[in-house]
């Protein structure tokens, strides 16, 4: 991401909008991209606060050449209309990079729009790929030594403290204390919560949806609570980038479902170790939306993932559309290496798109040019990715 924001939006006098999970290295990031500790500004400054809150130019002036990085600073109730004055009135300089723990361009809708004077950009987890000079779409798979194993990242995840500390004891801890933080801290910072204990509660119940279908009316009966107050909650978890849904796409596919979307979560240790099925597709979804989110970020297209699934029960675990058509599926199984029935009749459906199938085999890798189908390693696919 370092480089695409220096080609992309410093390069173009845009302020850079960096959003992503709490602990995924956006402070790093900013930091990487500063050249003097005077341009990096953090919100937990409480000196930087008060500056900031009499006068935003004030409060820069000390800044060297270089680009200027604010942390957090999304949590000021007024940040839109302050950052629009420092941007209407002295430009982006030599690069302005804002990051959040929250989607920013969500976060307190309202107030003076910063349409046209920001570019949006992602930071997910580290993925088995993870390069300096991601490949575009049409090159994809073209690398196959993979930076993280599969395996590792199954179970350490993707988040940078828990992944290189190499402890599955470490990370189990890390990721409790991370969803507790988030709970008492980031939820509140957002929406306002009385109910603390059912908010847990519910990111307790979905793990063990991740993967299926995602029925509100199922977690109101088991929470208890009113169906607007899960639909809530759980906006405010994707907001904050705890979890994120799918969309099925139903172009073309005779009684396919049409609503509920699919569920999975940033932290892949919320799943259970024994869970392992659920924990691979996850971590294989959260690549396929790096991808996708990248890509999209840097111009490379508009890239969307969903998924496919009809009424009779038939499913492709992940659909990737490129400029709205499918362009990619991608299935994944444990040990099955005979391309699955439903993945061979749903890529006729959608106009014969590139489609894998993904087995937990080291080093699989075998093509089935006549069905449109190849099947490969989990680690060997990844690794082609971003």
């Amino acid at each position: 991401m370092e480089q695409a924001i220096r080609d992309d939006a410093i390069a173009r006098g845009k302020m850079a909008f960096v959003s992503g999970p709490r602990q995924v290295g956006k402070t790093t990031l900013a930091k990487s991209l500063v050249t003097s500790k005077n341009n990096y500004h953090s919100w937990d400054d409480e000196d930087f606060r008060r500056a900031w809150s009499r006068s935003p130019r004030a409060a820069l002036a000390k800044a060297e050449r270089g680009p200027v990085a604010l942390d957090e600073v999304h949590k000021d109730r007024r940040w839109k209309s302050r950052l629009k004055g420092v941007f209407d009135s002295d430009g982006a300089g030599d690069g302005l990079v804002v990051t959040g723990s929250a989607r920013l361009d969500l976060y307190r809708r309202g107030g003076d729009s910063l349409m046209g004077r920001y570019l949006p950009y992602r930071l997910h987890p580290f993925t088995v790929a993870e390069r300096s000079l991601p490949p575009s779409p049409d090159e994809i798979l073209g690398a196959t030594k993979p930076r993280f194993g599969f395996d590792e990242l199954l179970r350490l995840g993707g988040f940078p403290e828990p992944l290189f500390a190499g402890s599955e004891r470490l990370a189990k801890r890390w990721s409790r204390l991370r969803i507790e933080r988030l709970i008492a801290e980031d939820v509140r910072d957002i929406r306002s919560v009385a109910d603390l204990s059912g908010l847990r509660v519910l990111a307790d119940l979905l793990p063990e949806r991740v993967g299926s279908l995602l029925s509100v009316n199922a977690l109101r009966e088991d929470l208890g609570v009113a169906h607007g107050t899960v639909t809530s909650w759980l906006e405010s978890f994707a907001a904050l980038y705890h979890c994120f849904t799918l969309r099925p796409y139903s172009r073309r596919i005779a009684r396919a479902v049409r609503t509920a979307p699919k569920l999975y979560l940033f932290d892949v240790l919320r799943i259970p170790p024994s869970d392992a099925g659920r924990r691979r597709e996850n971590l294989v979804a959260l690549h396929l939306l790096k991808a996708c989110d990248y890509w999209t970020d840097v111009a490379h297209g508009e890239f969307e993932l969903r998924f496919a699934r009809d009424k009779e029960g038939r499913e492709v675990d992940f659909v990737i559309l490129r400029d709205n058509a499918p362009w990619l599926l991608v299935e994944c199984r444990s040990s099955d290496a005979e391309p699955a029935p439903a993945l061979l009749r749903l890529r006729e459906a959608m106009g014969r798109p590139r489609a894998y199938q993904l087995v937990a085999r080291r080093g699989y890798d075998r093509e089935y040019p006549v069905l449109g189908v190849r099947v490969m390693d989990y680690e060997r696919f990844l690794a082609g990715w971003v």
